[in-house]
């Protein structure tokens, strides 16, 4: 062990820290906080104590941190104007690892306030997007035949998209509340994310496609060894396939960033990831190997397709930022093979295409952003973020300011809630427990609503502006959405948008209009006769009380728009 670091850590292995105890910081919140960010009492009781004599009890020297610690305030570290409002990183790496010691073992993402230089000009919302570079392959699968070529196809996918997570800058941590809006340039598909939570950091995207639905949740903590970085992902990903109503899971390996002070930087993956078929019980566990000394072992995976007997039927093996290859086995006793097959195999973009942050054409595409199209996005969207703007700009003295500026009014409004008692609601989103999954996120589709309506009216008001193409505005077309359902009304957004399968959309077989006396008293009802209510592990989706009610009528002399609530169906359980 160096005499340098020998300077960070005490005799008894402990980090050493220049922080004050928690009885002189009587001014500074602390402690665990719950989903919402409410602080919360400790349970002397559980694994989750605060003690910090109990976090060595929870998890190994290297292991995962414990979900339920909560490390202080932001402004318990500061690198200080010479190190932290710095346009690049200083040379000195002794000065920096002075801030740091004291983090030995603890998880920084959520403690620290980094320098910009540490950044990229992209939040974690817009990290969440980054495996739909490889949407061809979601679309191979769902135009498969066999269940196991399209777990084949599904698994390739999950692999390639760690092709992307080779950059070591740090996307912003997104603020509570933040959004982030895509729609596909080829008009395949449309994305909406929210920040949900800040204490643990917990982003939801949806996906919504005429092919697939897909939820992402991005749930990332991280622990930190002096000169490397694990980071563990403990987010739920949920994939329906339109054409067939199939439910797939899966969740993601953890990763190390290497030499994050002295060296070289760089990433590896290691671990299970386990991609599962829920209707037919088929299931891939592949293997993302820890590098050995020799540049041939860097990452590789390896693993399995397993029928719903636990037969093997498909070997797959390849480098997760390179190429994916397949081998077929027979199902009969023999289990002879076919020939090795190349799946997947990564594109190469030319130098010129990137930017200084390693970052290719599409990714680059994620801030994209005219100013018919600024004009639509709201305040919340990740694009409009000042800090960001100004590191892609390579501002990073502004980029500093604002950013600290950004961190103290958001602790500004956890104290403002907290002093009120408020709980943290998110807007588009809302969390219920999973006999199966523990827990669900439902989307309420709300979001695209009320997009429409400002598309809406910033075209009307900038119709007479000719410098004014309302074309660079995105749009997604819902009538690719395939619903036999045709209404004088629409349909509420969870049902057309949300990560509702087509399954259920074509569960409805006609419409039925009863009619009834014009008035207040007996409005009339639209009900929807379907020809199955149980669906997708007998999750009830229809009852009596789903009636759609007319709630208002409109009249001029052109035409009557009739204005109905929205039934609650979908598997969103609102």
């Amino acid at each position: 062990m160096s005499n340098f670091f020998k300077k960070l850590v005490k005799k008894d292995g402990t980090p050493k820290s220049s922080r004050k105890s928690k009885s002189q910081r009587s001014d500074t919140p602390s402690g665990k906080y719950d989903m919402n960010g409410q602080q919360v009492v400790p349970d002397t009781s559980s694994n989750y104590s605060d003690d910090s004599s109990s976090h060595s009890e929870t998890y190994d020297k290297r292991g995962e941190p414990n979900i339920g610690e909560q490390c202080d305030a932001l402004d318990d570290y500061n690198f200080g104007n010479e190190i932290g409002d710095a346009e690049s990183a200083p040379e000195d790496k002794k000065s920096l690892w002075k801030k740091v010691g004291g983090l030995v073992g603890k998880d920084p993402m959520s403690l620290v306030s980094l320098p910009v230089y540490f950044f990229e000009p992209l939040t974690v919302l817009e990290c969440q997007l980054e495996p739909l570079r490889f949407v061809e392959l979601i679309e191979k699968a769902a135009a498969c035949s066999d269940s196991i070529d399209r777990l084949m196809y599904l698994t390739a996918f999950n692999i390639a998209v760690f092709s992307s997570y080779t950059r070591t800058a740090k996307p912003f941590n997104p603020l509570l509340g933040e959004t982030f809006e895509y729609i596909d340039k080829q008009g395949r598909y449309k994305s909406f994310c929210e920040q949900v939570s800040h204490h643990p950091p917990i982003g939801i995207a949806q996906t919504t496609s005429e092919v697939f639905d897909l939820q992402q949740e991005s749930w990332i903590t991280t622990k930190f060894w002096g000169n490397s970085l694990d980071v563990f992902s403990h987010g739920q990903n949920h994939l329906y396939l339109n054409s067939t109503g199939e439910h797939f899971t899966w969740k993601v390996p953890s990763a190390i960033c290497h030499n994050i002070i002295f060296g070289k930087m760089w990433i590896e993956h290691y671990g299970d990831l386990i991609v599962e078929n829920h209707n037919t019980g088929e299931k891939a566990i592949i293997n993302f190997q820890k590098s050995g000394w020799f540049e041939g072992t860097q990452r590789k995976v390896q693993g399995e397709i397993l029928d719903s007997k636990g037969n093997a039927r498909v070997l797959v093996n390849g480098k997760w930022d390179k190429y994916v290859k397949v081998k077929k086995l027979s199902d009969g006793p023999s289990r002879k093979s076919t020939g090795e097959t190349t799946i997947w195999e990564a594109t190469v973009e030319p130098p010129e295409n990137f930017n200084k942050w390693k970052h290719g054409k599409w990714i680059q595409g994620l801030n994209e952003m005219s100013k018919e199209y600024q004009a639509v996005l709201p305040p919340s969207d990740s694009r409009v973020r000042m800090d960001r703007i100004y590191l892609e700009k390579e501002e990073n003295k502004l980029a500093n300011k604002e950013k600290n500026k950004i961190e103290e009014r958001e602790r500004e409004k956890r104290k403002n809630r907290e002093s009120r008692k408020e709980v943290w609601k998110p807007s588009y989103f809302s969390k219920r427990e999973d006999s199966r999954y523990g827990y669900r996120w439902d989307f309420n589709g709300k979001y695209w609503d009320e997009r429409d309506k400002r598309v809406d009216s910033v075209v009307e008001k900038f119709k007479n502006d000719p410098n004014f193409d309302s074309n660079k505005i995105p749009e997604y077309d819902d009538s690719k959405l395939n619903i036999s359902v045709k209404s004088v009304r629409k349909f509420s957004r969870d049902l057309t948008n949300s990560s509702t399968p087509t399954l259920l959309k074509r569960s409805f077989s006609k419409l039925k209009i009863e009619e009834q006396p014009q008035s207040q008293s007996h409005p009339p009802i639209i009900k929807e006769e379907l020809s199955s209510t149980m669906v997708d592990h007998e999750e009830t989706f229809y009852n009596e009380g789903n009636e759609a009610k007319l709630e208002s009528v409109k009249e001029d002399e052109n035409s009557h728009t009739y204005i109905y609530s929205s039934p609650t169906i979908g598997h969103s359980g609102r």
